[in-house]
């Protein structure tokens, strides 16, 4: 079960002489300090309705980057169950690896996405991603972490912004390459301008509609926000909607995802 699986991922230790901000390889994760940040809306289950709120987020890791294309068809060769020849109807949709030159051969995986390996792996399903990142002893970040690490501090806010409507505007055809923008000052690759991306809570913001109608203002709605933290923010609006959209078995040819851990 899934969910048993993210509990065991609270009892993997961390090692104590790694600082914050440092990777732990080019290719793996960093270290991001507790802090808090104003989120665009609080979770439905906050208790409070004043979305001006800071929340507060504990110190996690992050993978550096999106996962990628050959970290992806590394996992499906181990684990087969997830080749797209193999994978359930109820964990995705029919567009699961697309962009993938499959074989019917569920054990072959020579064939998989073999012209943009370095590029972050999409049309992945919610389940998909969990899956992979409980085999690496992993977890999808919460959406509040998630934000926390785009926010990175206010760092260079009004140009990040700036940054993502532009793609929100016009977006890649395909995915690019990892890391070949700067990081964040967290240390962080690719959190906007590259993909969309999975998290554990990705539906926790927004009303359904018999709430809405019952007179529950605390929530957040798709054509609007009645309570939120910056009305201006139309960046954090469209992932806040953007993610309400989505179910979990839902695919996208701009939708991926990386992984983050506890640290305990």
């Amino acid at each position: 079960m899934l969910s048993k699986k993210l509990k065991l991922i609270s009892l993997l230790a961390v090692p104590a002489a790694l600082t914050y901000g440092a990777a732990v390889s080019a290719e793996e994760m960093v270290m991001i300090p507790q802090g808090s940040f104003t989120p665009f809306f609080l979770k439905k289950d906050s208790g409070s309705s004043n979305a001006a709120n800071k929340v507060k987020v504990d110190a996690f890791w992050m993978d550096a980057a999106p996962v990628t294309n050959r970290e992806f068809r590394a996992f499906v060769s181990q684990h087969p169950d997830w080749h797209p020849t193999n994978i359930k109807k109820i964990f995705s949709d029919s567009h699961y690896l697309d962009h993938w030159k499959s074989t019917q051969d569920a054990t072959d995986t020579t064939n998989l996405d073999t012209q943009n390996p370095d590029a972050p792996v999409v049309n992945v399903s919610w389940f998909a991603a969990t899956a992979y990142c409980e085999a690496q002893d992993k977890r999808l970040p919460s959406t509040d972490e998630w934000e926390y690490t785009l926010n990175d501090n206010d760092r260079d806010k009004e140009n990040l912004q700036k940054q993502i409507i532009r793609w929100y505007s016009v977006p890649n055809r395909a995915p690019l390459a990892i890391k070949n923008q700067p990081a964040n000052g967290f240390g962080v690759f690719d959190m906007a301008g590259l993909i969309w991306e999975w998290t554990a809570d990705f539906n926790s913001y927004m009303a359904p509609p018999d709430s809405r109608n019952s007179g529950d203002k605390t929530l957040f709605c798709g054509s609007g926000s009645l309570s939120a933290s910056n009305l201006d923010d139309y960046a954090a609006f469209m992932r806040y909607s953007y993610r309400e959209s989505l179910k979990g078995n839902f695919t996208g040819k701009s939708l991926g995802f990386r992984c983050a851990k506890d640290i305990k």
